[in-house]
């Protein structure tokens, strides 16, 4: 099972994310506690981006939490949360 750890910066953003909406908030509590008991649940929908160390799973249709690895590869350092298009400019 691998570690998670959250950035502050990703506290601020989670705290935006789901202000005013319940649902969405106990979705990413639910991709949390399913990546961190078994990171190849089927429906998180494990994804690496290309060409960057960043990896995303999936909270919904529309929405994503961003992650790097720690160098030891043991810790999960979740660092953005949003739309899945903001792979385009989230590295």
């Amino acid at each position: 099972m691998p570690k998670i750890r959250l950035r502050p910066s990703f506290s601020r953003q989670l705290r935006k994310f789901t202000k005013k909406n319940n649902d969405r908030k106990e979705a990413v509590k639910e991709a949390l506690r399913r990546f961190h008991l078994d990171p190849d649940y089927p429906s998180l929908h494990l994804e690496k981006l290309s060409g960057t160390d960043t990896w995303t799973i999936r909270i919904d249709s529309g929405n994503r939490l961003f992650f790097v690895w720690s160098d030891e590869g043991d810790t999960a350092i979740f660092f953005y949360v949003g739309s899945h298009n903001a792979y385009r400019t989230v590295k």
